[in-house]
């Protein structure tokens, strides 16, 4: 199993797209970013996060099978996010970009990346053995029960001559 390397897929992103671009999980945490407002480890803000995670029933109220994506304009750039199951694409643009052509191709492109993401989830567990561990502490206990029994005599004596 191969870790993704977002922080090598953004510095691409910033090439081919010539745009800031953030990746984080559906947890909000920034998984590799280049825009400085949402660096790595950062976490996205809570309002945000919210919105995304609210999608669904604000496409239904409007009837829609789906939201993908909502942006938000500031007062120098326009900030595109871009959302899947598992991974939300965050885009800084300059508020002259046509949104209309870039949309498409990024979302596609995140569709691409988050089918990588759940291959990259462990999907089998191993069985972990309690009776071993079980095994293991009656043992110890036994062991220590015997160093007591060992000094009884010991105690006893100085408890007697006390």
């Amino acid at each position: 199993m191969k870790q993704i390397n977002y922080d090598e897929i953004i510095s691409q992103l910033k090439v081919e797209l010539n745009s800031e671009c953030a990746i984080a999980n559906i947890y909000g945490i920034v998984l590799a970013s280049n825009i400085k407002e949402f660096s790595k480890g950062k976490i996205i803000p809570h309002k945000i996060l919210s919105l995304i995670g609210s999608s669904k029933d604000i496409a239904d109220e409007l009837k829609l099978n789906k939201i993908n994506s909502f942006a938000l304009e500031a007062q120098e750039y326009n900030y595109l996010f871009t959302f899947s199951g598992e991974l939300i694409l965050i885009s800084k643009l300059g508020l002259s970009m046509n949104l209309a052509k870039y949309m498409p191709s990024i979302s596609v492109f995140l569709k691409k990346l988050s089918e990588k993401h759940k291959k990259q989830e462990v999907s089998e567990f191993s069985v972990f053995d309690f009776s071993k561990e079980i095994q293991k502490i009656k043992e110890t206990f036994q062991d220590n029960k015997r160093k007591d029994d060992k000094y009884s005599i010991i105690k006893d004596l100085v408890k007697y001559i006390a």
